[in-house]
């Protein structure tokens, strides 16, 4: 198996995040990358449809990476709010991951406390990059 660079890694991690299709070639790397149109009103169909045509060809050749499972996500939320030393922001936090829409409000609450939004920012792009490599390793 092909193995990704740390920059490609890092590339990975950020289109999973943001929910995009993410196709590594299990033999030479090759990475492709792709936003769904019904899911995102902004993606391109035609590079979408040339992605899936490209993977439809031989798809065993090729590791498709999955989104994180919500479970997983709300984890990964859950670790930095542990980590988190800031007594009002933890408090912010451990209430915004019980109410609806965790996602939407625990973001809300970070933006309250810029310096550590980029903190979150760094921590769960590193944990997305550890998403991405255990998922090719699996494979």
């Amino acid at each position: 198996m092909a193995q990704l660079s740390e920059a490609e890694i890092n590339e990975a991690a950020t289109a999973i995040r943001r929910g995009m299709e993410v196709y590594v070639h299990r033999e030479h790397g090759r990475m492709l990358v792709a936003d769904d149109p019904e899911r995102n009103v902004r993606a391109d169909p035609e590079v979408f449809e040339a992605v899936m045509q490209d993977v439809s060809v031989d798809p065993d050749a090729y590791i498709h990476i999955e989104r994180m499972p919500t479970a997983d996500a709300i984890q990964v939320m859950k670790d930095f709010t542990d980590r988190v030393r800031n007594q009002e922001l933890w408090q912010a936090l451990t209430y915004a991951l019980k109410r609806p829409r965790p996602f939407q409000t625990f973001k809300g609450e970070l933006a309250k406390f810029p310096k550590n939004y980029e903190k979150w920012r760094g921590y769960r792009q590193t944990r997305y990059q550890q998403y991405v490599q255990k998922c090719l390793t699996e494979q």
